[in-house]
């Protein structure tokens, strides 16, 4: 059974003539007759009661019309969802973001493209880094924003990945704490002070922790948190010294903070990740090919 011939059926339901549904169809009369007969003996039953000058339908006929409209406007139906998601007048885009987002103009690139494509809906996630890189290998997520580096994301094949902004981390120091004097913090300046540690997750953690282990450096943790309200609220409470990246720093520092730079300079990249068996995928490869030419 093929849907053209549900829709031949169809019209010929809707003339009650073969051959005037042929001239509709654009078919010739004998292969229409030819299509309905394979499909009454595909079925072992008769549609069409055929009469000289016309037909009309058999209760089966009546059954099966019934059913064949439904199907033909469902495939109508699916036909035309398909070309909107090819159109990216549909579709869904899973995005997985940072917390930190909100100050690198992630959400911005966002509205921006949505405005382009209002067709397709989001679905927006915060995770830490490492955790959306798990759930884009689960599927779960088309496509991430996640602080890494270019180490570790060219070990790993199925990804697509494109470096899309840069910076290096600076100390938040309360302003009567000596070393908020300082040009710049060596290692050893971090010893016996009180330190707001990133997130154990976090790439800064694994940098931190070698550098200060290397050379012999032990401050005291504070606590360990990624979440840069609480890094800066602490570090203007007094209670210790922050580490955060210099351009969020320079819109959130508070008022008897302040930003003094580290003489052994670490890097934060941000990336854009999604999987390479995805990128023909209209939606994914029409909002790659925008993040990959937006201006940050």
């Amino acid at each position: 059974m093929q849907i053209n011939q549900l829709r031949y059926f169809l019209e010929i339901a809707r003339t009650n003539n073969i051959s005037a549904a042929a001239q509709n169809l654009y078919v010739s009369q004998p292969s229409l007759s030819q299509q309905i007969q394979k499909l009454e003996q595909e079925l072992g039953i008769p549609l069409l009661v055929r009469h000289p000058k016309s037909v009309s339908l058999t209760d089966a006929g009546e059954d099966f019309a019934l059913h064949a409209e439904r199907i033909v406007n469902g495939f109508d139906q699916l036909s035309e969802l398909m070309q909107k998601h090819g159109q990216l007048l549909a579709g869904t885009l899973r995005i997985g973001m940072p917390s930190i987002s909100g100050y690198l103009d992630f959400y911005h690139l966002l509205r921006r493209y949505q405005e382009a494509m209002p067709g397709i809906r989001y679905e927006l996630t915060i995770k830490i880094s490492g955790t959306l890189l798990s759930l884009l290998k689960k599927r779960s997520l088309h496509a991430v924003f996640l602080i890494s580096t270019d180490q570790s994301l060219e070990k790993q094949e199925e990804l697509f990945y494109r470096k899309i902004a840069e910076d290096e981390y600076v100390t938040l120091i309360p302003a009567d704490n000596p070393l908020s004097e300082k040009e710049a913090l060596e290692l050893e300046d971090f010893t016996d002070q009180n330190l707001i540690m990133p997130a154990p997750e976090s790439i800064l953690y694994q940098q931190l922790n070698v550098l200060f282990q290397t050379n012999g450096v032990t401050p005291h943790i504070l606590c360990e948190t990624s979440q840069t309200d609480i890094n800066c609220q602490l570090a203007e409470q007094g209670l210790g010294i922050s580490i955060v990246s210099a351009s969020i720093a320079q819109k959130v520092c508070p008022e008897n903070v302040c930003i003094v730079p580290m003489r052994e300079k670490i890097h934060r990249t941000i990336y854009y990740v999604t999987l390479r068996e995805l990128l023909d995928y209209p939606a994914i490869k029409s909002f790659s090919s925008y993040v990959e030419h937006y201006v940050f």
